[in-house]
């Protein structure tokens, strides 16, 4: 019946789910990172986009603002690549702070459309925009019209100056008066392309009705010269503005009213940006770049344009309102067609569970008959047992006995295995055999246990075990059993406890008995505790009972097994074992007149709780011995070992590459170390340095005999590659010739490991070669910011690493006052790819290399600062910063402080 009603379930959800469903087009999403939104231009430019946008109907947008902010840009710009868009449209701030995290987007694997301003790299899809140049020179062009005279007075109102927009606008517009062979005097007014500032900063211009011309970066900035004109008392009002945007909103309205004397076209194309998304989306190619064209917009073109820009608008409405009403409709006609294909279904299930009610009540019928005739059978087969289990018992007592005899037999000669063997193992601990004597100790000891545990059985089973308590320290019983299990914890890393909460020492038991008993469970925590888990052991009492419990956190017991959990020969599903150790521990608790108890549940742990009376009343007088057992072998010094504990407890965020052709090895290692490590494999050495080549690593693991390329020969690689020669190797390797660990160390290797290892140790080492390394950069970094790093390095910086750090400086101290030096020539010079710099210097340094120019200039600006010698805009000039505005800026995000203020 189940089965049945599972099939009509099915039939419903495909009946269902063919009806709901309806096939669609890809649905494509587009992220658009703009500097900022605050301005017509860049308002108009997405108001471009969605109006674009409304005729594809498997688009989605997700627009960003930065507000002017590179760093939140860069975040912004990451978080779209986090969230897997299909594109992103980049708007950079700045253009090289903006580079790398452009190139980051285009690496990742997603087109980037570059728009407005480029940055300093050709790791995108498509840029698309205007030449700047080109608009500033026509706007020189232009001006030529109001400037009668040979010799000009100019006022610039600049975006901006460390942006490229702004620099090639006025280099245009100066090279085009200069072409006119007009004589400028040209006066400079930073607007940073914001009305506001402008505004503030051109209230400070004296004697405004000395300039011939204005000309503004922007629009916006032009309206705010505009204003502070007519607000002066003089011919200021009457000065001819020149803008660039001509935009709805801002620069047309302000050309229109004659507010400025003409605009150039600064194309938002917002459009053409969406449509070239779109054509890469659909996977058609588009040009490298998108060149735009600009205009001159005077009154008659821009009043044409406000209404061309008011017609669209009106237009982009109507579309919107024609998508609602059409996705109305389609949203009724999904309903329509679902509830058409639920009834259908309905109807079809309706015949179904008819047909389905008929088959279930033949079929009761028949199964009825059926278990009659098995209930007369069972019965027969239980008389027939009852007479079998009474033969199988006596069968049984005969081979309990058989089996005690022999156990008694097996005593003599393993206590003869175990002794020698004890010998062998101190007298042969370098041995290669080792691991071989351990194990065969370790399974005498474990048959030894099985033996003596049948001979307890069969004495508990017979009658013939006798108690002798004595009055002991139990707390100190307690910690001395514990202390056989402690070197186990150790090697599994299990966290072992032992807490009291008792006031009361001393107790009455049979010694040997209740230390089986701790023995056993113990013994059992730790079998079914896994690596890095935790076991408890812990003292607690009552008005009139001491409770020994056994705490862990493993895989613990199935709740159907609890009830058979103390019985004998019962073992759990897949548990190796005799069946017969919790037995005892129930039977010895309970000649203590205790009990014992179990609570556990699956994948969370298991807690034994062993209960014993206080005094010594209920024992009988024959089994007392007065005299108080003090002989405890429990010492409680042992090493301090919480440092080891708390470097393996944490997680690194290193990557290491282990390189092991042996699957079982390999494995096991990845295990250990994925721990406290990011790891990558490799089977060999060619392989690894394949790696190497594309993915960023902290550490070489590397064996050493493997086919296609040794470990000897990938450490030689690795130490001659200047690529990689930074990075620390360590060979592991079961070759035990010193001449062989001599060889790999000459080689370049940071370390030289035998095999078998401890896992713990080798953890540790690695820990400490990366921590090594983590104060080198600290130490370097220092020496930066106090301005004391000029061609030296720390000396323990290794000998190829050492030579490129000399070299790296020494190339910076050669070309750090030249602004327009980059990375990119940088890494040319060294002969190194961007990338592999990139890596190099950021684990050789702890920062990127373009951090690491910056703020070696910064490190040279300190000391001349310091010498009092040269103005602040001269120091920024001279440790080459392309303007004063932004060596304060950076001066103050590293030191915390304006250069001045540090002066």
């Amino acid at each position: 019946m189940t089965r049945t009603k599972g099939i009509l379930f099915f039939l419903f959800l495909l009946f269902f789910l063919s009806g709901c469903s309806s096939p669609g087009k890809k649905k494509y999403v587009v992220g658009i990172s703009q500097c900022m939104l605050d301005d017509a231009w860049r308002q108009a430019m997405i108001r471009e986009m969605k109006i674009e946008a409304t005729y594809y109907d498997d688009l989605d947008l997700i627009i960003k603002d930065a507000n002017s902010n590179n760093d939140t840009q860069i975040e912004q710009i990451r978080e779209l690549i986090r969230q897997k868009v299909d594109l992103i449209i980049i708007s950079p701030f700045q253009s090289e702070p903006i580079t790398a995290v452009a190139e980051e987007a285009y690496r990742s694997g997603i087109p980037t459309i570059i728009t407005d301003r480029k940055v300093n790299t050709d790791q995108y899809t498509s840029f698309v925009g205007a030449d700047n140049y080109d608009i500033g020179y026509a706007a020189g062009k232009y001006a030529e019209r109001y400037l009668s005279s040979q010799k000009v007075s100019i006022l610039e109102v600049w975006g901006m100056i460390s942006s490229s927009p702004a620099q090639e606008r006025h280099q245009g517009f100066m090279d085009a008066l200069k072409q006119a062979k007009k004589e400028v005097v040209s006066q400079k007014v930073e607007g940073d392309w914001l009305y506001r500032v402008a505004r503030k900063n051109l209230k400070e211009v004296q004697q405004v009705e000395q300039f011939d011309l204005v000309f503004s970066h922007n629009d916006m900035m032009a309206i705010a010269a505009r204003e502070v004109f007519d607000s002066l008392d003089t011919r200021a009002s009457k000065i001819p503005i020149l803008g660039v945007d001509a935009v709805p909103g801002a620069g047309l309205e302000a050309v229109a009213d004659g507010r400025i004397n003409a605009s150039f076209m600064y194309p938002t194309a917002g459009d053409v940006v969406l449509r070239t998304a779109m054509k890469i989306l659909h996977g058609e190619k588009v040009p490298k770049e998108i060149k735009l064209y600009s205009s001159v917009v005077g009154i008659d073109f821009a009043k044409a344009m406000i209404q061309q820009s008011n017609q669209l608008l009106s237009y982009q409405t109507r579309i919107e309102q024609q998508k609602k009403t059409l996705d109305r409709l389609l949203h009724r006609f999904n309903f329509l067609q679902n509830s058409l294909f639920i009834i259908l279904v309905l109807m079809v299930l309706l015949i179904l569970l008819s047909v389905n009610v008929f088959y279930i009540n033949w079929k009761i019928r028949r199964k009825n008959k059926e278990l009659r005739e098995k209930n007369r059978k069972e019965e027969e087969q239980r008389r027939k047992l009852v007479s079998l289990n009474a033969e199988i018992e006596r069968v049984t007592a005969q081979q309990l006995q058989f089996f005690t005899n022999v156990s008694h037999e097996l005593r003599t000669p393993l206590t003869l295995i175990i002794g020698p063997l004890d010998h062998l193992i101190s007298a042969m601990s370098e041995s290669s055999h080792l691991p071989d004597l351990l194990l065969m100790q370790k399974n005498a000891n474990r048959l030894l246990l099985e033996i003596n545990q049948l001979l307890d059985f069969r004495k508990i089973d017979t009658g013939q075990m006798n108690l002798r308590v004595h009055e002991v320290n139990i707390v100190a019983f307690c910690q001395e059993v514990k202390s056989y299990f402690e070197s186990m914890a150790r090697v599994r890393r299990i966290e072992y406890v032992f807490e009291n909460r008792m006031a009361l020492d001393t107790f009455w038991i049979d010694t040997d008995l209740i230390e089986k008993v701790l023995v056993n469970l113990l013994s059992n925590a730790f079998k079914y505790t896994a690596e890095g888990g935790w076991i408890r052991l812990r003292l607690e009492e009552t008005t009139d009972q001491i409770q020994i419990l056994v705490e862990d956190d493993g895989t613990g017991i199935p709740p159907e097994a609890l009830p058979y959990l103390f019985d004998y020969f019962f073992t759990e599903k897949n548990r190796a074992g005799s069946g017969i150790g919790l037995h005892l521990v129930k039977e010895f608790v309970e000649l203590h007149h205790g009990t014992v108890s179990v609570e556990s549940e699956l994948g969370k742990g298991t807690t034994f709780t062993v209960s014993l009376q206080k005094g010594h009343a209920h024992f009988p007088d024959e089994v007392l011995s007065k005299q108080m057992e003090t002989s405890l072998s429990y010492v409680p010094s042992q090493l301090d070992d919480s440092t080891e504990k708390a470097l393996l407890g944490q997680q690194y965020d290193e990557t290491i590459l282990l390189v092991e052709d042996d699957d079982e090895v390999r494995t096991y290692l990845q295990k250990e170390l994925q721990e406290n490590f990011h790891v990558l494999t490799a089977l060999n050495g060619k392989e690894a340095l394949e790696l190497l080549d594309e993915k960023e690593v902290s550490l070489i693991l590397s064996d050493v005999m493997m086919p296609q390329m040794n470990g000897f020969e990938l450490c030689r690689q690795i130490k001659t590659n200047v690529s990689f020669s930074h990075l620390p190797v360590i060979l592991l390797t079961a070759l035990s010739d010193e001449r062989q660990q001599h060889f790999g160390l000459s080689g370049g290797a940071e370390e030289y490991i035998q095999k078998p290892f401890y896992p713990a140790l080798l953890k540790l080492k690695i820990i400490r070669l990366l921590e090594e390394r983590k104060r080198l950069r600290a130490h370097l970094l220092q020496e930066l910011h106090q301005g004391n790093l000029l061609l030296t390095v720390p000396e323990k910086a290794g000998g190829p690493e050492n030579l490129f750090l000399h070299k790296f400086i020494r190339q910076i101290e050669e070309i750090y006052t030249d602004p327009d030096y980059n990375i990119e020539k940088l890494s040319d010079t060294l002969g190194l790819s961007r990338g592999h710099l990139y890596r190099k210097i950021k684990e050789l340094t702890g920062t990127t290399p373009v951090d690491f120019l910056r703020n070696y200039r910064l490190g040279k600006a300190a000391q001349l600062i310091r010498q009092h010698t040269y103005s602040i805009s001269e120091i920024a000039y001279m440790t080459g910063f392309s303007s004063p505005a932004y060596f304060s800026k950076c001066f103050k995000i590293v030191y915390g402080i304006t250069p001045t203020e540090f002066q």
